[in-house]
């Protein structure tokens, strides 16, 4: 058995719950593989006594300034034990890279990276690509400074994809059942969701774009501000209750999930659960696992300068029924990944190659 030592926040956030998720579910699978696991909250003295120790990068919580000198001097002793450091960025966008930890890990693992990895060897303007493109194409200046580019195309062959968000539960209650383990630790909290509404069910809404447009970034607030411009005519802006929310994502044709601070987005999730087709700015620049955003196989892109928006969704409208099977892709892929057993094994191999290899 190989003894793999976890280190994680306690499950303060959505994000960290969509980490553990998939590792509580399968845990038995991965101890099949292997792998005996342990979750530690805190790095105590005997938290290195392992094979590997995975760190979630949100244990330390805040910028990383604050943290920065706390995070090198574990990293370095554990170094100097000889165990091997795999390294779990969970920063919301694939191009935020911490660099100076490369040398000390064995393995850093993001929720998604560039396709093209010579996007890390340059700066990016506000760490993001379409942040880029709208600084460049429409002027959206924030006063952002770019990326730190890494300094060798050698620092990339660390660099891997680990699995995204997508792996929780995105039901109603899926994240508040989820969050309970923190209190009463029963790995059942994370079972994934049982109800999947058909595609083709009567549908009365015919497009949903509930979304924040406040953000801190002129260049990220752009693409969603430009959208509920040119949704207008369906946009619904006032606020409603949770289960109203939902409700609508089920009677929801179209949800459009325009990017945020991140491509990846919880309501990309929501709609593959109820059963709506996806409409999202291309998202072939990217990286990830599971790989949901298939071009017109289980999404429908548009172009990043949003000039198609008005008229994919028109043709969408038009002619729901030739796009359902999309929605029907959709659904079932995420549907494989998080609640069919053949799923579950896969993401419990790719844990166990992860953490395992030398």
């Amino acid at each position: 058995m190989i003894r793999v030592h976890l280190l994680s926040d306690e499950l303060g956030s959505q994000n960290t719950l969509a980490f553990l998720a998939p590792i509580f579910c399968n845990w038995e699978r991965i101890r099949q593989r292997g792998i005996e696991l342990r979750l530690f909250y805190r790095a105590d003295p005997d938290f290195g006594d392992c094979d590997v120790v995975g760190i979630n990068s949100k244990f330390w919580a805040g910028p990383w300034k604050n943290n920065r000198n706390t995070a090198l001097v574990l990293l370095e002793r554990l170094r100097r034990a000889g165990v091997r450091i795999v390294y779990f960025d969970r920063s919301s966008t694939p191009g935020s890279l911490l660099a100076e930890l490369l040398p000390l890990v064995d393995q850093y693992y993001k929720t998604a990276v560039y396709a093209d990895r010579s996007n890390y060897l340059r700066s990016v303007y506000c760490n993001r690509l379409f942040s880029e493109f709208y600084h460049r194409a429409n002027g959206v200046d924030d006063g952002m400074t770019v990326s730190i580019a890494l300094p060798s195309e050698q620092d990339l062959a660390k660099l891997g994809v680990a699995w995204n968000t997508g792996l929780a539960n995105y039901s109603m209650f899926g994240p508040r059942l989820g969050s309970l383990y923190r209190y009463f630790p029963w790995r059942g909290w994370f079972s994934p969701p049982r109800h999947f509404p058909s595609p083709s069910a009567r549908r009365q809404v015919p497009l949903s774009c509930r979304m924040n447009t406040t953000y801190k970034y002129a260049s990220v607030a752009y693409q969603r501000l430009e959208a509920a411009r040119l949704l207008s005519q369906y946009r619904r802006t006032n606020r409603i209750s949770k289960p109203s929310y939902f409700r609508e994502l089920r009677n929801s044709r179209i949800i459009v999930s325009p990017f945020g601070y991140s491509e990846i987005n919880y309501k990309d999730f929501e709609t593959f659960l109820n059963g709506a087709v996806l409409l999202k700015p291309d998202m072939s620049h990217l990286e990830t696992w599971p790989n949901y955003f298939r071009p017109n196989e289980t999404y429908v892109p548009i172009r990043w300068s949003l000039f198609d928006l008005q008229q994919r969704a028109e043709e969408i409208l038009s002619s729901y029924g030739s796009f359902i099977e999309i929605a029907r892709q959709g659904q079932s892929l995420y549907r494989w990944h998080i609640a069919d057993e053949d799923g579950q094994e896969a993401f419990a191999e790719r844990f166990a190659d992860m953490v395992g290899s030398a």
